[in-house]
């Protein structure tokens, strides 16, 4: 006996939880996974705000909801909430998948794991590179440690509160021989292009659109620097546009939801996930979501 929610219940419950969560395809990509490994499971999306997360992460272990996944924005209080933590999840001091245990949930962050996998396939190199990371929050701290394993020349951190990103920088500083900077939105922009131009741009920020301050920040890109934006879908719609317009690379966030999904999966099941399955399905909700 394990104390997890497969050994009470027939069929085993996962979600998404965060706020908003509407727009998440994780539940088509979750549930075609559950079906092609022919597990008895069913994954939905539940809005939860922050504020409620405690009560809501007790009252779920108690009905033996087996995994559950936190999107934005309940990462970093997950992971004080979490019974037990994975390395990686230590790492970043955030998680995004929950494992239900007998004592409490077990925590993990495949959001960085997810990013190398999603890197590898897209065959970008960072060895070398300089990296501009906007955001400081739960995502981008999953993020960050993977991007200095991958072995550029410099990272800059920017947020729109300098603190946050002080902090990341901060819990970074001694993982690699890597030039870390930092930087606020309330900064001169300047500050960011004195540092050199660079080749990779990670966008890790919750914003649909590229607002004044930030079309600032992007004029210290290389002209074909591709631009990584971990939103996906419609959610990154404006920001393709602009990248279209300037004839910038751009990718979205599309295959790192794939591969962090892959990885929450075997998390929860122990089993490798069908990943063509869930390919598939993420594919068709984002045409049709």
């Amino acid at each position: 006996m394990t104390g997890r929610a497969e050994d009470v219940n027939p069929v085993r419950r996962y979600a998404v939880l965060g706020d908003p969560v509407r727009h998440s395809l994780s539940p088509p990509m979750q549930n075609a996974a559950f079906r092609a490994a022919g597990i008895d499971a069913r994954y939905e999306a539940l809005e939860v705000p922050l504020e409620r997360l405690d009560d809501v992460l007790a009252r779920l272990h108690h009905e033996g909801v087996a995994g559950l996944n936190l999107t934005l924005p309940l990462k970093e209080r997950g992971w004080t909430l979490a019974a037990t933590r994975t390395p990686e999840a230590e790492r970043a001091r955030a998680v995004n998948t929950l494992r239900r245990e007998e004592t409490g949930w077990a925590g993990h962050a495949t959001d960085g794991l997810g990013f190398g996998a999603w890197i590898r396939e897209l065959g970008l190199t960072l060895e070398g590179a300089r990296v501009l990371l906007l955001g400081a929050g739960g995502a981008a701290a999953s993020v960050a440690p993977v991007v200095l394993d991958l072995g550029p020349e410099a990272l800059a951190i920017v947020s729109r509160t300098r603190e946050r990103a002080r902090g990341l920088a901060d819990r970074l500083v001694g993982e690699a021989g890597v030039a870390v900077v930092v930087g606020g939105f309330d900064a001169d922009p300047a500050e960011i292009e004195r540092t050199g131009s660079f080749d990779v741009l990670v966008r890790a920020l919750t914003t649909e659109d590229v607002g004044e301050v930030e079309a600032s920040l992007w004029r210290a890109l290389t002209p074909r620097a591709p631009v990584l934006d971990l939103n996906y879908a419609e959610r990154a719609a404006r920001v393709r546009a602009r990248c279209e317009k300037e004839g910038r690379p751009f990718e979205d966030g599309l295959g790192l939801l794939l591969h962090q999904g892959a990885l929450s999966f075997e998390f929860w099941t122990g089993r490798s996930a069908p990943i063509e399955a869930m390919r598939e399905a993420l594919q068709a909700a984002a045409r049709h979501p």
